[in-house]
Parts: structure tokens; C-alpha cells; sequence
């Protein structure tokens, strides 16, 4: 059966590739401030790599939708990727890092939207057996976050350039184990054009929700071990803090499936938000104390892993099949590339080098709560595009 073949090869794809963000992500900021950069330099060149997210899924998507080779788009991607990031290893100040994180990011692009269609396609649009797919790329995330955290900890931030490229190097690996798929070989043909879904007031408003969500991440992603170490814990500790969140993230997407069967998009992203508004609250005043610093981390469950299940829901049913490559792509572009952006380029402004720390998570909270009250206005039952004959 072609799902049984495809599945341990899927593990091991999804697997690396949020292994190599597991060391990107959170250290990144530590790895900067240790070549010398300053918060606002820091977030200006998260905004602008960031910002080659905008753009880039959809370059991708197009490229995969009219060739119908999905697996071939991310292998490249992953083989540019891996050159781009060689630029880590050379010191020469910020516009060399910013040129070479951005070809990364931009190549890097060409990956988990192709991915997350290509998954769908093989367990036939099944929430249950994505989820429990995409936990391996959890397991990955916690691995090499706490790994890390061990590094950072012995041999400083600049461990990050060549942990992260073997992990590149994994990934790459893992992709050509992909059996091929041409997704379009499945697909019909669709009844829409994708412009006319870009009017549709539910998506806009779920978009709008999701943007707002993830620009109140920012903070958290570029910022949190940097404060982390400010609290005074130590690098193990730091690691151990970001684990505690993927490993609530773990549970909550082996079993997100069921818990979103019969539940509406309303109802759920409503309390995933809301979780959100109260985990940056804590974040802000009472991140000293290290019980309700885990307790934050645990709301990762909600704030990160259902939300993220219930988006990809969304978009497997909001689209129709020959378009959802290109859903995907505007999500990761408008929510992961101009949210992220956004949001990195605000916090960096706000972080004043650690002083304006508790201001900046207040600023995320009120995000939150935006995100939240949009989210309110959301149809309860499934999202209906229009359909033309």
C-alpha cells in the first residue's frame, strides 16, 4: 500500500525538518547577540529573513502546482537551503548574514507546504494520521531543542552553524527516501479560480486571526532565550523550558484528530487563542517564577498545536484539491512570512536589549486577544467556499 510505504519515510522527513528548526528557532537570537548584534538589529533581520517567507511559498507552490512534481520542488529547496546556510559560518557583520539568512529562508520556503499537500494526499485527508505524522516533527523540534540547549551551554552560540547543517544535510536525505507523488495526478479540476477565494469574508477573517496570532509569537521566537538567560537560567534549563512546550505540542497533535471531530473552528480557535492571551500574560509578569513559566509552556498544546491542526483543516476543506497547494503556500506566506515579519521587526523595536522584555509579551497578549475576538466571529460549522458550476 502506497500510505505504508510512505509513512516512515514521511516520519523522517517531518522529523528533520523541524529538527533543523529546532536549532534555528530558539537560538538564533542567542547565536546573533553573540556576533555582536543589538535587539533592533536582531529583530530588523528576523523581519527582513522572515519576510522572504512572504513570497517565497507561493513562488514554490506555482512552480510545483504547473510542473505536478511536489517531491522534486523540495529537494531543491532543501539543496539551496543547505548552500544558503552556509554563509552562518563566516563573521563579517550584518548585511552578509542578512543576504545569506535570506536566500535560506526563501529556499527554505520550498518545503512544508509541498509537504503538508503531499501528506494530505497520502492519508487521503484524514486529520487523525496527519496528526500523528506530523508529531515526528515535534519529536524532532524537542530533541534538538534540548540538544541545544546542552551545546549552547558547553560550547557557546556558535554552535548553531554546524548542528543546524547537518540536520540540513539529514533532511536532504530524508526527502529523496520520499516515494514520488504527482499530486496533480489526484486532483480534479477546480470549480473556482484562487482569486475569487481571496474575497471570501471567512478566509479573510481567519486569516486576519492567524496573522495576529502569529505576530504575537514573535517575541516568544526571537526573544525568549535571550530572556530566558536574563532571568538568570541557564542554557540546560532554557532547553528544558522549550521541550516542556514541544512535548505538550506532541500530545495535543496525536490526539488532535479526534478532539476536532464534530467541534467547530469557532469554538476551538477561540480557546486556542484565548489560551494564547493568558500564556504571554504569564510570560510577561511572572516568568521568575518557575512553575508558572511551565505552566505557560504548556499552553503550547493550545496556542500552537490544535490552532495549527485546525488551520490545516481549514484549508484542506476551504480549497478545493487542485488548489490547496497554493492555500498552503498563501498561509505560510501571508501568516508565517508577514506575520512572523511583522511581529520581529515590532518586538526588536520593543525589546530595548531586554528592558522593554515584560512590555513587549503585554503587546503580544493584546495581539492575542484580537486574534481571539476574530476568531469569535468564525461560522460554527465547516468553511464553505463559493462554488461555481
Amino acid at each position: 500500500m502506497p500510505i505504508m510505504s510512505a509513512r516512515p519515510a514521511l516520519v523522517l522527513a517531518y522529523f528533520t525538518y523541524f529538527g533543523v528548526l529546532g536549532i534555528f528557532v530558539p537560538y538564533f537570537g542567542l547565536f546573533l547577540d553573540g556576533r555582536g548584534l543589538n535587539s533592533a538589529d536582531i529583530g530588523l533581520l528576523l523581519a527582513i529573513v522572515t519576510a522572504s517567507r512572504i513570497v517565497g511559498p507561493s513562488v514554490w507552490a506555482l512552480i510545483a502546482e504547473r510542473s505536478g512534481k511536489p517531491l522534486t520542488v523540495m529537494r531543491l529547496g532543501a539543496l539551496l537551503a543547505a548552500i544558503g546556510w552556509l554563509s552562518s559560518f563566516a563573521d563579517y557583520g550584518f548585511w552578509p548574514l542578512l543576504v545569506g539568512f535570506t536566500l535560506f529562508s526563501f529556499f527554505w520556503t520550498a518545503i512544508l507546504p509541498q509537504l503538508e499537500v503531499t501528506t494530505f494526499a497520502f492519508v487521503n485527508d484524514n486529520t487523525r494520521a496527519y496528526g500523528r505524522i506530523r508529531t515526528a516533527g515535534s519529536v524532532g523540534y524537542i530533541v534538538l531543542v534540548m540538544l541545544g540547549g546542552w551545546l549552547f551551554q558547553h560550547f557557546g552560540s556558535e554552535f548553531l552553524p554546524l548542528s543546524a547543517l547537518l540536520f540540513l544535510l539529514l533532511l536532504l536525505a530524508s526527502l529523496f527516501l520520499l516515494p514520488t507523488v504527482s499530486v496533480n495526478a489526484e486532483l480534479t479540476s477546480a470549480t473556482v479560480r484562487f482569486s475569487q477565494l481571496l474575497k471570501n469574508a471567512v478566509l479573510v477573517r481567519f486569516m486576519l486571526a492567524a496573522l495576529l496570532l502569529q505576530m504575537s509569537f514573535a517575541p516568544f521566537y526571537g526573544f525568549f532565550t535571550l530572556y530566558s538567560r536574563d532571568l538568570g537560567y541557564s542554557g540546560s534549563q532554557t532547553g528544558l523550558f522549550i521541550s516542556l512546550a514541544v512535548a505538550a505540542e506532541i500530545v495535543a497533535f496525536y490526539f488532535a484528530g479526534s478532539l476536532m471531530r464534530n467541534r467547530s473552528y469557532r469554538l476551538l480557535l477561540g480557546l486556542c487563542y484565548g489560551l494564547t492571551v493568558l500564556r504571554w500574560y504569564l510570560m510577561a509578569s511572572f516568568a521568575d517564577n518557575v512553575w508558572l513559566l511551565c505552566f505557560s509552556m504548556v499552553l503550547h498544546a493550545g496556542s500552537f498545536a490544535i490552532a495549527h491542526s485546525c488551520a490545516m483543516q481549514f484549508i484542506q476543506q476551504f480549497f478545493p484539491k487542485k488548489l490547496r497547494s497554493r492555500g498552503q503556500a498563501l498561509y505560510a506566506g501571508v501568516i508565517f512570512g508577514g506575520g512572523g515579519a511583522i511581529g520581529a521587526y515590532c518586538s526588536g523595536l520593543l525589546w530595548q536589549d531586554g528592558v522593554g522584555a515584560s512590555q513587549t509579551f503585554y503587546a503580544a497578549a493584546i495581539l492575542a486577544l484580537l486574534a481571539t475576538l476574530l476568531a469569535l466571529t468564525l461560522p460554527g460549522g465547516k468553511p464553505a467556499a463559493p462554488v461555481t458550476s
